[in-house]
């Protein structure tokens, strides 16, 4: 299908998702509208709340599934073979699957998608479809800020991120309601480690020559820090980027974050903890030049894939899960 035919059909998309917006009538959804909607260089006006909502990350269809969107759903994609985070799995099941990998455009256009959201910026791309071809298509467009952000990527900024979704689809009384919850739960985390001292961990994204590390600026960062650890690389201000193993050994990390998505080299992996996660400590532990290094001597590794690490309500499940790790004491283990 070329892009012109596509653009035909916008029309019929169009049509189709304004009479779903007038049977809309969720108890619960009422909100002032419009909504406008400053995005990443991106202005949206939202006249009434999306009803035909398609996702393009596995962390942007956790924070629609989080805020009890499911119902104005219709498709997720990019999940590959990862698992959704079990709070979220009965809501997960109401929603089709469109595609393992990133939904195309025609599959957008199939799910008569009036609203598209990328947790991250591969969802929008010239070699996909950017963001006014979509529009042009009459869908419109949200991308997690983190995906525009330079800078530093924390809790703050997702939790701002949770309220704009929420006041996309008039339930701005839910997403303060999510984002007190997860602050309540980080707050619990910090209380469990206020004597705990801060640990320094290494996050490894592969690579065997030389390592691909998360940097300053990424969301797992920050989660690292909340989970009582220091990025051994969060002097550098970027999101990922190549180190080398030389480095990370003087930095001495006494605990291996291993960070790794559902796909390898644009292609869906049947088994990510065991092909990807899993094989990334193998690798770890055949380097020579870090076998002194306390996280390999001491086997102290934890596995965080891309639903988790990726930006969205369930990093605090990371947050949680790392703190336990690094800190068992704090949590009588």
């Amino acid at each position: 299908m070329t892009f012109a035919t596509l653009i035909r059909r916008s029309g019929l998309l169009a049509g189709a998702a304004a009479i779903a917006a007038l049977a809309l009538a969720t108890p619960g959804l009422a909100q002032s509208f419009p909504v406008t909607d400053d995005n990443c260089g991106v202005t949206t006006t939202y006249e009434a709340a999306p009803t035909r909502a398609v996702t393009l990350s596995n962390n942007a269809t956790e924070l629609m599934l989080a805020l009890g969107l499911e119902g104005s759903m219709a498709g997720t994609s990019y999940m590959a073979n990862l698992r959704i985070s079990p709070a979220y799995a009965e809501a997960y099941a109401k929603v089709p699957v469109i595609s393992p990998l990133v939904a195309t455009t025609e599959e957008l256009i199939a799910a008569e998608a009036d609203f598209v959201y990328a947790g991250y910026p591969d969802g929008f791309s010239e070699s996909r479809h950017t963001r006014d071809q979509l529009h042009d298509l009459g869908m419109k467009t949200r991308l997690n800020v983190e995906g525009c952000n330079l800078g530093a990527f924390g809790f703050p900024q997702l939790f701002e991120e949770i309220r704009s979704v929420a006041a996309i689809f008039g339930i701005a009384d839910r997403g303060e309601q999510l984002v007190a919850d997860l602050s309540a739960r980080l707050d619990a985390v910090k209380d469990k480690l206020a004597a705990a001292p801060s640990i320094p961990v290494f996050i490894y994204n592969g690579g065997d020559s030389a390592p691909n590390a998360a940097l300053g600026n990424t969301m797992l960062s920050q989660a690292v820090a909340a989970a009582g650890g220091r990025n051994i690389f969060d002097d550098v201000a970027n999101r990922f980027g190549q180190v080398s193993w030389e480095q990370v050994a003087e930095r001495a990390p006494e605990y291996i974050v291993v960070f790794y998505s559902g796909t390898a080299s644009g292609q869906v992996v049947a088994d990510p903890d065991k092909e990807l996660g899993q094989a990334r400590i193998e690798t770890l532990k055949s380097i020579p030049a870090i076998a002194d290094v306390p996280a390999i001597a001491n086997n102290r590794f934890i596995l965080i894939n891309s639903v988790q690490g990726q930006p969205g309500p369930s990093t605090v499940d990371a947050v949680e899960a790392m703190a336990r790790a690094f800190h068992p004491q704090a949590f009588g283990q």
